[in-house]
């Protein structure tokens, strides 16, 4: 069952990047704060670390940052509907680990700023609001993409066997991540209402985050170039559009006092 679950034709029915023409998320359409910013997102993309049970003498580099051994799946899922759309597994546990890791600047990914606050835990903790474009960016970028955050909190909360591990050759423990993400978004598609029992899953205890520079990859100076002169102009044109709401507030604040 697992290698049918992880292959054609299950796999690929079930498991599929989308479209370029698919219509814009509901929760970038139906939000001022994301529409018209973020109407070309197709989806989220971030990494998480899948227990495994490895022989002693090949488990170094898979060793984590927290010490456990795990291998890291990289995925990208729908912000809507909650769908696994990609799913790369075997990965080495260590490698995000790397002062190098990180998700580089080119035409298809839009990244945050680095240096600046950006997980909606550190927002939580500092009760503020964003004082530049840079901050409202990172904020706003931060709350869309915990949608692969909490995809992947549901799927281990589903599947415990992604938190515990299991003693089988490696390359069905590799296996076990795209089957069981094949396995989500069958019961999704299925039994829609069922995601109701995950509501108290906001998050993915195992994220395996990209912390270092960013990755320069294959990217060309001009393609970097692009990259970060569109997030730039995104950044700008949301700075603008909230100043604007910021001043209708007060203005709003003033008439009631009057």
């Amino acid at each position: 069952m697992l290698l049918a679950f992880s292959s054609p034709p299950f796999y690929t029915t079930y498991v599929r990047l989308p479209e370029e023409d698919e219509p814009i998320p509901t929760p970038i359409y139906n939000n001022p704060r994301y529409h018209p910013f973020f109407d070309h997102a197709l989806g989220a993309a971030d990494g998480s670390h899948i227990v495994t049970a490895l022989p002693l003498d090949e488990r170094s580099a898979s060793r984590n940052r927290k010490g456990g051994i795990s291998q890291n799946v990289f995925a990208t899922c729908t912000l809507d509907t909650l769908l696994f759309t990609y799913v790369l597994s075997g990965i080495e546990g260590s490698a995000t680990d790397s002062p190098y890791a990180g998700y580089g600047f080119v035409d298809l990914l839009l990244v945050p700023y680095r240096g600046v606050r950006y997980h909606l835990a550190e927002w939580g903790r500092a009760g503020l609001k964003p004082v530049n474009k840079e901050e409202l960016f990172n904020l706003r970028h931060a709350k869309l993409r915990n949608a692969i955050e909490r995809i992947f909190g549901i799927l281990k909360k589903r599947f415990p066997i992604l938190r515990a591990g299991c003693e089988y050759d490696m390359k069905y423990q590799v296996r076990l991540p795209p089957a069981l993400c094949a396995l989500h978004n069958f019961i999704r598609i299925y039994d829609p209402s069922e995601i109701q029992d995950f509501q108290d899953v906001q998050g993915d205890p195992d994220r395996a985050p990209q912390t270092g520079e960013l990755a320069e990859g294959p990217a060309t100076r001009a393609e970097r170039s692009r990259a970060d002169s569109r997030r730039d102009y995104i950044a700008q044109t949301m700075w603008e559009s909230y100043q604007g709401w910021l001043r209708q507030a007060e203005a709003g604040e003033d008439e009631q006092m009057e």
